[in-house]
């Protein structure tokens, strides 16, 4: 008889998809309980809309450099030590959050933006290693709904924190989440595939990488899929709390309305067996048009604060559409051997959806309002539902 009391955590070398749904709460809940805070205590710093626009380019550079060094780290070390470090450059990054100086917020929006590519790397990896390509429709839902309740409290909870103890208070629950997540991923022991294990020749040349991704219209296609549903969650995560701290509206509402928009990948579950039996095409291409006509209706509701909010709300409740399918076709087409390489590369969408958009962003806010930025972001989402139409309808 099993007297373990935690054994449906026991290790495991062959974890399945509820082991991978705990590590990715543990990692949301840690990410999410500073994500609107970050921004708010740049407002209070007395950073401007187009100075925070211009952090969150610098931070998303920095991951997409890192981004290209993962696969060699991958390479060199084994991916356990590399997942290891990258949970704690994130509770590095809280330390430097709990100054409540320029230089902490900076630091501390960069360290958690390079322990996000880390890790979601890494995991990825792990996922494709352990789940077999025929479950993935049912088991990359099952990982987005476990992030429901860290996502959905999260940014609420870190903004209350933020407002009764300062941002010592926001960072103490992210460190201590990060802290149980390191504790947990070394207790399932997690053992690397050998077709991608650290090996000791030297690495591949990071460019010859990239030729090889984008000769695969497949992978490339994915690629975009990803990147126009992340451009819209960068967008999400930033300047709706700037335009409600721009009216004046309680930092409460702030994190409530982050938080709203990421409950709703309680979703995800229901999506994922709508996929199964339409496969992924048709709802993927929907959620990406419909998102893109709600953000474009945003400047027309400027002055009607909670319209716009639901506006926002609305269009992330497509958006999770593509948090639940919007992987799919890049671990579907990747090929085993390719995977840590090919694997670093795609993770760029992430870097670049706050790059290019954010380049783009600055350049309109010196000219525009705030309002410009809903604008662009509209039309890149419903590019990417032209994009999507591509997709095999098979799939």
């Amino acid at each position: 008889m099993d007297l373990n009391p935690l054994f449906w955590l026991r290790p495991s070398r062959k974890p399945g998809a509820g082991a991978f749904a705990i590590l990715f709460a543990l990692d949301s809940t840690a990410r999410a309980s500073v994500v609107t805070v970050l921004y708010l205590q740049a407002k209070d710093l007395g950073f401007t809309d187009r100075h925070v626009t211009l952090l969150t380019n610098v931070a998303s550079l920095s991951s997409l450099v890192f981004s290209f060094l993962a696969p060699l780290l991958i390479l060199r070390f084994r991916r356990r030590w590399v997942y290891s470090g990258g949970i704690l450059l994130g509770m590095c990054g809280t330390v430097a959050l709990s100054t409540h100086t320029i230089p902490g917020e900076v630091l501390a929006l960069t360290l958690r933006a390079l322990s996000s590519v880390t890790i979601n790397i890494c995991l990825m990896l792990y996922v494709m290693d352990f789940i077999p390509r025929h479950q993935m429709v049912r088991s990359e839902p099952l990982r987005l709904f476990s992030g429901c309740l860290p996502w959905g409290l999260g940014p609420w909870i870190g903004v209350e924190l933020y407002k009764a103890f300062g941002p010592a208070g926001t960072a103490m629950m992210s460190f201590a989440a990060y802290a149980t997540l390191m504790t947990y991923f070394w207790y399932l022991r997690l053992s690397d595939n050998p077709a991608v294990a650290a090996a000791r020749k030297a690495p591949p040349n990071p460019l010859a990488n990239v030729k090889r991704f984008v000769s695969q219209p497949r992978l490339m296609l994915g690629w975009f899929v990803a990147f126009g549903r992340s451009a819209w969650w960068a967008m999400f995560f930033v300047y709706p709390t700037l335009y409600l701290r721009n009216n004046a509206v309680d930092d409460s509402w702030s994190g409530a309305v982050t938080g709203a928009g990421n409950i709703l990948l309680i979703l995800t579950l229901p999506i994922g067996w709508l996929a199964r039996r339409t496969g992924i095409r048709r709802p993927i291409v929907t959620a990406f048009l419909v998102a893109g006509v709600l953000t474009l209706l945003v400047p027309l509701t400027w002055h009607l604060v909670p319209l716009t909010a639901f506006l926002f709300l609305a269009g992330a409740m497509f958006v999770v559409t593509l948090d639940a399918l919007g992987t799919i076709p890049f671990m579907r087409a990747v090929r085993s051997y390719e995977r840590p390489q090919m694997t670093a590369l795609f993770g760029t969408y992430v870097y670049f959806s706050d790059l290019l958009p954010g380049l783009a962003y600055l350049v309109l806010q010196g000219y525009f309002d705030l309002r410009s930025v809903f604008v662009a972001c509209g039309l890149l989402t419903l590019a990417g539902g032209f994009v999507a139409l591509k997709l095999p309808r098979s799939m």
